[in-house]
């Protein structure tokens, strides 16, 4: 509650703004620098612009999460004008057009003056909006007056939006309902034309202003405008009759006048007034204008001039109207140079050139104080409301406080402005600038109210860059000197200096709070003292203890009930806090036994099958290097020691009841007093439990929160293997029974058949835990301690008979054991799963996981599917090989004693993979162990279905890992359950192939063939590279589906089993598959065609102009990526004519462009593997569409003609029908290869002397299309090919023969 400055944001960059402010500057404007510039920032807080000379610098702010304040950052450093030099600048937070009341700046026009009289409008990107000239002068600042108050809330008064531009003897008065829509219109149209890469033109408009000319003022520095100035009848005849005399002429009623407020010399301070409407004219003016009226009417020919249009004289050069300077405040050695205005308008400051500060009176004239010895001062107003509500009808109190700040003192002072007092001096740098802020929004289309409160109305700023706000509490504006409540506060300012200096001992530090204590009268002090005391971590316990108990003994319960509650639930804090600091502390306990084994003597008095499963889980954790046993959970402070105020802050202090824990506590913070309170007592080799109990009793503290602070304790501390855990169990056992003797019979004891409450939220806390392990030891020794005070009650109740004990013994047992056997299993999950799965031989990616926690709470809240799906990522982690699991889980089902359907071709072999299956792979034999535990949950077709689903979520996050995608669909093929595989297929398809899918297909059906890489990416947001993988992925995920769905039909429902760890809740992703129905076999297949005809586009990079439409009729164009298990017919015999001929097109051109791939080895052997299986799909997708056969087979023989490859062509031509069709096209490759041959023969005159006229005549009209060159006997057998194809009716068959003999006669020749 005292005076201080607040830092509020930070500068980053200092340096290279200098440097970018003072270029030619080797000293970048000194240590002064922000002083030589001109600074504005937004009141919204968002905007900060600096300009020097004719560089700017935009600085925008950026929340920052580290240190929680405000970080400005360049947005734009630069030049704004290539000769004018900035004079001023101004941040004008422009509203959105709505009719909210809470409506924000939309976007910050930047206003900046020149020296040459221009005023330029930029955007915050320092884009110009519009430029103009109002009067060719310097100008000397910039100010504004806004609708609306910074601070509506408290100033709720509206004004008329206007800017005011000073130059040196003129004053420029722009209104805002022209110029801001002006400006909208302008950033709207900026940006629709960068939005399309143009030059945006500054469209031409005429700004309807004011001009107001000062006289009678030598020189003037500063000026403000003050408003409208009301004036009675009285006054307005004293200053008529003042001013002009006894026979001056005046109005009737008084003018309303605009007071404008000048500082410079001769008089320092002048009161200017300017006429509202104009000035009145006067008789002669009245009759020159009625005689231009009259002129302009007559015709030119009797007038004798030609009429001619009069323009209007551009702005700069349009005389300013006369203000009249009516009195000032006259001293011929005082200069002075600046003045602000109050919010209220009432008050202004004025600083000299002697160092003084003058408060004055703004209407009126008055001096009210002279504050003396503040050379080159920067003031600002602040306004502070009260606090408390008020009722009254015009709202609550506001305070207003002056702010002086003196750079050569280097000191920012605050003074009353009611009293004229020193309220405080903060030591402030010497090359600070302190920014007052007058206006808020700006850009109001509507007078109605706003109630957006702007953040900044004073600023003060660092030349090291922090931006920081002084915070004045609003009582020290009260102007009682005895108040009571300004007393308190300087008795707890006080108290905060001295805590804050740390210059103190603990006993001059107790008297100083006690008596400080004891003088307070209020209770609202009282109240934050007691608050500040509870929370200051560096006042001992005792201390707080003392002033917390004189509250108690002091405090009248009418006057505060809440207090007295809160200091007493305190002191019984307190008090406890003491009990356990006094308690020695042991860091670890003696070794005793490495392992853990039963004693007679343990008050746990575990069972020797509890303490073996607990040596077993022990056992693994040192074989897996589990992380949870070799360090604590949560990276904690080592330091036990905690300040009384930290553990009272864990604690609700507030309730009347009891004493209860907050909620959503730090984690560290929770640990750190647990472990405080129970440390002591579970690492103790002798101590007193009984204390423990009766300190209990007196605290008040809710037993169950308690076991809270317990069992997180228990759970998180640092548990090490060769720690004494026997004697640590023991320990527990016994804090656990002193603490459920606390809750005393009545909460213990249950009726007949029924379950203890408190056991039962014991049980929830424990089922809770984050770590399981720890929390299955707690179990066991609570099981035990319930069952230990249950024989105790037996004992004392007589009345009660053994048989009703023993029932509700039962029962309670019942509880307790099932919860231990969740635990154990859970924390053998928990065991393994935090260990890292070690893979000798990995097949696929490994994926990275966010760590989770696996507890009792988080398996039973997520399903039956949680630990199927935990496992699945657990492996995903090592890239393991699906076809692993599936064999590991069939050498698991053989070795099973259950398991008797196993066929003995299946265990021999199991036993063959046994050795690489299970020894080579750790993982494998980890996965075994948890499969004893959860032998439904971890079958191979549910850890597999998992598997695949956690690859494709992680290849939907990067969808440019296609190797990931592949995994998901390795792993889905090893499924062994045909419903799972169906279901899961489906499931991959629909949420997330189809989309991808769907999206590159309408992009190739667009274009006709796989685009550049930007379209590619820009639709699908893979390249047109992984375009083509992606299709070759999905046609073998559909080829594999269509497998799938046809074994579906007749494949047996599946019967689903689950462990009796959950009762109800959460639906497995194998159940979610299995339940899908069948799919529409047709409408599958129909998407196979479809990706297998982009996969071909793709990979052959081939054109075909509307892929989809053309190749599919329209009917089935609509079917494309629907729901596949949609009851649709899809009538295959349906046959376009136009479809089947774009279809043999397409298929010809697959067939041509797969000749790519068959390569000639160097030992003369053909490669065509690849041509012989796309050409094997032609055929396929043929039979699909009802095309004839016949033609792609003479396609491909002619293409392997064509490229050379007659062996391979030789074979198929048997296989084709229509051999007279073959022979016609054959005929023509070779006689190509002919003429191809007599072209590189040297002989050629002598070789064409062989060629029949016919023959000649033939070759000369053949095209110039390319065919591969052959030797004489290829073209011989060609032509024996070629005859044996074509029949004797036909016309090539005779120009056959002539080619057969003239190979024969040109072998005769060249042999």
């Amino acid at each position: 509650m005292s005076c201080h400055i607040r830092l509020s944001a930070n500068i980053q960059d200092i340096v290279s703004i200098r440097r970018s402010l003072f270029p030619t500057d080797d000293q970048r404007g000194t240590e002064s620098w922000l002083q030589l510039c001109e600074i504005s920032a937004s009141p919204t807080g968002d905007l900060i612009v600096i300009a020097n000379e004719r560089k700017i610098v935009i600085l925008t702010s950026k929340w920052d999460v580290q240190t929680s304040i405000y970080q400005f950052q360049v947005s734009y450093s630069g030049s704004v004008h290539e000769y004018d030099k900035v004079k001023a600048v101004l941040c004008l937070p422009i509203v959105g057009q709505s009719q909210n009341s809470y409506i924000g700046p939309d976007w910050t026009c930047i206003l900046v003056g020149y020296d040459s009289g221009f005023v330029r409008f930029y955007t915050e990107h320092c884009e110009l909006l519009m430029e103009e000239q109002f009067h060719s002068e310097n100008i000397t600042s910039v100010k504004c007056q806004s609708q609306h108050s910074p601070r509506p809330d408290i100033s709720p008064d509206l004004h008329p939006e206007e800017i005011y531009v000073q130059y040196q003897s003129t004053m420029c008065v722009i209104n805002g309902t022209h110029l801001f829509p002006h400006l909208r219109n302008c950033h709207n149209q900026l940006a629709r034309v960068q939005a399309k890469g143009d030059l945006m033109e500054l469209p031409p408009f005429t700004l309807n202003i004011r001009k107001w000319g000062f006289q009678d003022q030598a020189v003037i520095h500063d000026s403000v405008v003050a408003g409208l100035n009301l004036a009675s009848p009285f006054d307005h005849l004293l200053t008529a009759s003042t001013c002009g005399g006894f026979e001056t002429k005046y109005r009737a009623m008084p003018p309303h006048n605009t007071l404008v407020i000048a500082v410079g010399c001769k008089p320092f301070v002048g009161y200017h007034y300017a006429l509202e409407g104009g000035a009145q004219p006067v008789l002669s003016d009245m009759a020159k204008a009625v005689a231009s009226k009259l002129k302009s009417a007559l015709p030119s020919w009797l007038t004798g001039n030609k009429s001619q249009v009069e323009k209007p004289p551009p702005i700069a050069m349009q005389h300013p109207e006369a203000m009249g300077c009516r009195f000032g405040l006259c001293d011929l050695h005082r200069t002075a140079t600046s003045i602000i205005l109050s919010p209220n308008r009432k008050l202004a400051a004025v600083s000299d050139a002697l160092g003084r500060v003058l408060l004055i009176d703004s209407f009126r004239g008055v001096v009210f104080k002279i504050f003396k010895g503040y050379r080159d001062a920067q003031c600002a107003f602040l306004q502070v409301p009260d606090e408390r509500k008020s009722k009254h009808r015009i709202g609550n109190k506001v305070g207003h406080f002056l702010l002086i700040y003196s750079p050569k003192k280097g000191t920012l002072e605050v003074f009353s402005v009611q009293s004229g007092s020193k309220i405080t001096t903060f030591t402030a740098s010497k090359f600070s600038k302190l920014i007052y802020i007058t206006h808020g929004l700006m850009g109001f289309t509507t007078t109605s109210k706003s109630k957006y409160v702007c953040q900044f109305t004073t600023v003060f700023i660092d030349n090291d860059g922090q931006v920081k706000e002084i915070v004045v509490p609003f009582h020290f504006a009260l102007a009682e000197k005895n108040n009571k409540r300004a007393r308190d506060i300087h008795l707890y300012k006080k108290i905060r200096h001295l805590l804050k200096s740390g210059e103190f001992d603990e006993e001059k530090l107790a008297n100083e709070i006690y008596n400080t204590c004891t003088e307070l009268k209020t209770i609202e002090i009282k109240s934050q003292m007691v608050e500040m005391l509870l929370n200051n971590k560096d006042i001992p316990a005792e201390i707080i203890l003392q002033s917390v108990e004189y509250f108690i003994e002091h405090l009248i319960e009418d006057e505060s009930t809440n207090l007295k509650k809160l200091c007493e639930n305190a002191s019984l804090l307190l008090h406890f806090y003491i009990f356990i600091k006094r308690l020695p502390i042991n860091e670890k306990l003696d070794l005793e036994n490495e392992n853990l084994t039963p004693k007679n003597d343990s008050p746990s008095s575990l069972n020797g099958k509890e303490l073996k499963n607990l040596q077993k889980l022990l056992d693994l954790s040192v074989l897996n290097d589990n992380v949870t046993l070799s360090k604590v959970h949560v990276s904690f402070s080592v330091d036990l020691t905690i300040s009384a105020a930290e553990y009272l802050s864990i604690f609700d202090l507030t309730k009347t009841d009891n004493i209860s824990l907050k909620t959503d506590l730090d984690e560290g913070v929770l640990f750190k007093a647990a472990e405080y309170t129970f440390k002591p007592y579970i690492m103790a080799d002798q101590i007193s439990y009984d204390e423990l109990q009766a300190e209990v009793i007196k605290s008040q503290i809710n037993i169950k929160h308690l076991f809270d602070l317990l069992v997180n304790y228990w759970v998180n501390r640092s548990l090490c293997i060769n720690s004494n855990l026997v004697q640590e169990m023991n320990n527990l056992a016994s804090t656990v029974h002193a603490l459920v003797k606390t809750a005393g019979k009545d909460t213990l004891s249950t009726e007949y058949s029924e379950v203890s409450k408190f056991w039962s939220e014991i049980r929830e806390i424990l089922a809770n835990s984050s770590r399981p392990f720890p929390a299955l030891m707690a179990a066991m020794l609570c099981k035990q301690v319930a069952s230990n005070i249950e024989k105790e009650s037996q004992l004392d109740e007589s009345s009660t008979s053994l048989e009703d004990n023993i029932e509700v013994l039962s029962r309670e047992s019942i509880q307790w054991s099932l919860l231990i056997g969740k635990l154990e299993d859970i924390s053998l999950l928990n065991i393994i799963l935090t260990s890292k799965p070690i893979v000798k031989d990995c097949l696929l990616p490994k994926l990275q996981h966010e760590k989770t926690d696996v507890s009792l709470k988080y398996i039973l809240s997520k399903g039956k599917g949680s630990v199927s799906e935990l496992v699945a990522q657990w492996l995903t982690l090592s890239g393991i090989n699906p076809q692993k699991i599936v064999l590991n889980d069939a050498y698991f089902k053989s070795k099973s004693n259950t398991d008797t359907d196993i066929k003995p071709e299946e265990n021999n072999i199991c036993q063959n993979i046994q050795e690489e299956s299970i020894e080579n792979e750790p993982v494998l034999s980890q996965l075994n162990l948890l499969r004893k535990q959860f032998p439904y949950s971890l079958e191979a077709s549910s850890i597999l279905a998992n598997m695949a689903w956690e690859y494709a979520l992680a290849w939907r996050k990067d969808i440019n890992d296609l190797a990931i995608l592949e995994a998901a669909i390795t792993c889905m093929k090893c499924i062994e359950n045909i419903q799972i595989k169906q279901g899961l297929y489906q499931l991959l398809w629909n949420a997330h192939l189809k989309i991808v899918n769907e999206s590159a297909s309408k992009l190739i059906n667009k274009v006709g063939k796989l685009p550049k890489e930007r379209l590619c990416r820009q639709d699908t947001g893979l390249s047109d590279y992984q375009i083509s993988l992606f299709l070759r992925i999905c046609t073998d995920f559909l080829d594999s589906f269509i497998d799938v769905a046809q074994l579906s039909y007749s494949a047996p429902k599946v019967v689903f089993q689950f462990e009796n760890i959950w009762e109800n809740g959460g639906q497995p992703l194998v159940r979610l598959a299995a339940e899908q129905r069948d799919v529409n076999y047709d409408l599958l297949h129909l998407h196979y065609q479809l990706s297998l005809v982009l996969q071909m586009i793709t990979t052959f990079s081939i054109k075909h102009t509307k892929p989809i439409n053309n190749l599919f009729e329209a009917s089935l164009v609509n079917l494309f990526f629907t729901d596949m298990q949609s009851r649709i017919g899809i009538n295959w015999n349906k046959s376009d004519l136009k479809i089947n001929k774009s279809r043999t097109q397409f298929l010809c051109k697959i067939i041509s462009a797969s000749l790519e791939t068959v390569t000639i080895t160097e030992g003369g052997s053909i490669y065509s593997i690849e041509h012989v299986t796309w050409t094997s799909k032609c055929m396929t997708l043929a039979r699909f569409w009802n095309l004839d056969l016949d033609i792609l087979r003479r396609c491909q023989i002619v293409q392997l003609y064509f490229n050379g490859h007659d062996s391979i062509a030789q074979e198929l031509i048997p296989a084709v029908n229509d051999r007279n069709e073959l022979g016609v096209q054959l005929f023509t490759i070779a006689s190509k290869r002919l003429s191809k041959f007599l072209s590189s023969s040297p002989n050629l005159s002598e070789n064409i002397s062989a060629l029949s006229p016919n023959l000649t005549r033939h070759l000369d009209s053949l095209d110039d299309e390319w065919c591969a060159p052959g030797s004489l006997n290829t073209i011989t057998d060609l032509a024996t090919q070629t005859l044996g194809c074509l029949n004797e009716k036909q016309p090539e068959y005779k120009l056959a023969q002539l080619l057969l003999e003239a190979c024969s006669n040109l072998a005769e020749i060249n042999s």
